[in-house]
């Protein structure tokens, strides 16, 4: 393992003072004054530095330190969660002409959220792309289920059309997509697991459609729906959003070698020349 490794953990700002106290009490970890108003706190640990910020966000040198970083974590979050099981999901994909929408939805119990926040797991949208692949592929490993519903721009771009001659709009496709995501989780539960308190969680974009369509697939009674704005602070969809978004960098690499470009170097004007647009991109953002 390379020592000079750099690790960004995030938590909760209002967690911050916490962790502070309990590093405060590590062995061989040394506070130091901090550089600037956006730190919060800055310790040296047997030459490794953390330096939490106050956003929440906890960049971290050297293997040890991060280690030091996710022990100190575990007294922190306990106790966080008053449900034996959260499901997150979220999207990737949606705003963008390129490639498929791929909306992810992850169950997690405590011990797996703590364990996917102190190994990074944050919205994806601040994760380099280089790191989605190995922080995915560890998300699918450790939680309890997982499930990612991919469509593809030409399914998209036929369903869309669909909704629209039912006077409805692309609201309506996103709901669609998180409750089978969400359904796809719930059926993979263990039959222990289902009995569990279970809580739902997902990024408001139209509260009565998302919960409208997971009425028709799941019993609500069952669990406890929360719809809200900046809903990846939750890990449950920080880690939906992970793998959304690594299924949409994989379908893009898959297709760029199946035609023989990288779409990622296509320009807008571009695409719109091209006789396969519609199995490569979403028509409502290219105006056709």
């Amino acid at each position: 393992m390379n020592p000079v490794t750099t690790t960004v953990i995030k938590i909760k700002p209002d967690l911050l003072a916490k962790l502070k106290s309990v590093l405060e009490e590590a062995r061989g970890a040394l506070g130091k004054p901090v550089t600037n108003p956006y730190e919060f706190f800055r310790f040296s640990y047997m030459g490794a530095e953390i330096v939490a910020y106050t956003s929440g966000k906890i960049v971290v040198s050297k293997n040890h330190g991060a280690e030091l970083v996710r022990e100190s974590l575990a007294h922190v979050l306990t106790g966080e969660s008053d449900y034996d099981i959260v499901i997150g999901s979220d999207e990737a994909g949606k705003g963008e002409w390129l490639g498929p929408l791929c909306v992810g939805a992850v169950a997690l119990n405590p011990i797996q959220e703590r364990l996917l926040v102190g190994l990074g797991v944050m919205d994806s949208k601040e994760i380099p792309i280089s790191k989605i692949p190995d922080l995915a592929q560890t998300i699918r490993q450790e939680s309890l289920g997982h499930s990612t519903v991919l469509v593809s721009p030409e399914s998209f771009n036929s369903k869309l059309t669909d909704f629209h001659n039912e006077g409805k709009n692309l609201n309506d496709l996103l709901a669609w997509a998180h409750a089978k995501a969400i359904s796809e989780v719930l059926s993979r539960l263990t039959k222990a697991d289902s009995e569990d308190r279970i809580r739902v969680v997902v990024d408001e974009f139209d509260s009565h459609k998302t919960e409208y369509r997971l009425s028709r697939v799941i019993d609500l009674d069952r669990v406890d729906l929360i719809q809200k704005h900046n809903a990846e602070e939750e890990t449950p969809v920080a880690a939906a959003s992970i793998i959304a978004r690594d299924t949409r960098e994989q379908w893009i690499e898959k297709t760029s070698l199946k035609i023989g470009l990288d779409l990622r170097e296509l320009s807008l004007e571009d695409a719109k020349k091209r006789d396969d647009i519609i199995s490569i991109g979403k028509t409502m953002y290219l105006g056709l």
